[in-house]
């Protein structure tokens, strides 16, 4: 049975924040969905939630990043993923897959050219995410481990990134929100 994934409501933030709560088991990550679906560089339209029964229990929160190459050039706007979550009795049962999957269709739909997560390399290159340094896209802070900030490409002009660092939304840009 196929889990239907939707954009977010506005009178469903607090369910929302609730569902980041759940997942992380605190207001850390909670109050970081909230700071970025209220930033302006939030992107609501790749921001979905899973629902079954007419319930909530998965979200993505995708913000606008810009490449800024090491060359003179103009920055190049990118999607990052981050974070994820479901609620705790949902993990494991495709809730976050179908969320990811529908997320990355939307975004090749609306002419993403790629998008980035800082996430675990276990879980993330099944939907075709790779290391994102080896294509000389670098994280505001070093990352360790280096194989968990990864990169999806969605159209061809990913194959024509520059090598740069990305600049990130304000509630992200702090050097403890870059460890994985």
């Amino acid at each position: 049975m196929r889990m239907p994934v939707r954009m977010v409501e506005p009178g469903e933030l607090e369910v929302v924040v609730g569902i980041h709560r759940r997942a992380f088991g605190s207001d850390v990550e909670a109050n970081l969905a909230r700071a970025l679906m209220h930033d302006p560089a939030y992107l609501p339209e790749l921001s979905l939630a899973g629902e079954r029964a007419g319930r909530l229990l998965g979200h993505v929160v995708f913000t606008r990043m810009w490449l800024v190459p090491d060359e003179r050039g103009p920055e190049v706007p990118l999607a990052l993923l981050a974070p994820l979550a479901v609620v705790p009795e949902a993990q494991r049962t495709g809730v976050g897959t179908a969320v990811v999957q529908a997320a990355i269709r939307r975004a090749r739909e609306l002419g993403e050219i790629a998008m980035l997560v800082l996430g675990h390399p276990e879980y993330y290159p099944r939907f075709g995410f790779e290391p994102a340094l080896p294509r000389g896209i670098r994280a505001p802070y070093p990352i360790e481990p280096a194989e968990a900030w990864m990169v999806l490409p969605l159209s061809p002009a990913a194959e024509e990134l520059p090598s740069g660092v990305v600049r990130v939304a304000d509630p992200i840009a702090g050097p403890d929100m870059w460890r994985e």
